[in-house]
């Protein structure tokens, strides 16, 4: 008498996935999320740059605006990693932001000239200013003229 076995294909058919495709799937998709993770890591470091570069440049804009509302000169200058803008009278700082570490704003300032330039009431400038915001391999520029044309490169 014959016995009746299972055929083989049918013996090994089951539900699921073997350990070395469930790994292939891990690896893969560490892959993606390290290459990923790089380009979203540089794209937050180049906007937090120029993130900086538009509040450095709106500072700027407001230094005329408190100018000419408070009828007295008004001087922009870095302070460490501040950009700050004083009355230049009583020396009593009117605004400041921090673009140091430990903020949301990290970046690199420089100013020409280095003590900043002073605004008077009629929107008029004694030099033009000119800063540069530089951080993760991004520079851009930021600079006022001596009547008041504020710009960024």
């Amino acid at each position: 008498m014959s016995v009746i076995r299972p055929q083989t294909s049918q013996r090994l058919r089951r539900g699921g996935f073997t350990l070395i495709e469930l790994l292939l799937v891990v690896v893969i998709a560490g892959i993606l999320l390290t290459v990923s993770g790089v380009a979203i890591s540089r794209q937050i470091s180049r906007d937090r740059v120029l993130r900086s570069a538009n509040v450095a440049q709106g500072l700027l804009s407001e230094a005329s605006q408190l100018a000419v509302r408070r009828r007295t000169p008004v001087r922009v200058a870095l302070s460490g990693t501040s950009l700050q803008l004083r009355d230049e009278k009583s020396g009593i700082v009117l605004r400041a932001r921090n673009f140091g570490p430990g903020h949301d704003l990290r970046a690199t300032l420089s100013s020409t000239p280095a003590n900043g330039v002073v605004i008077f009431p009629n929107g008029r400038a004694d030099a033009a200013l000119r800063i540069v915001v530089s951080g993760s391999g991004l520079t851009t520029t930021v600079s006022r003229s001596a009547t008041g044309i504020v710009r960024r490169q």
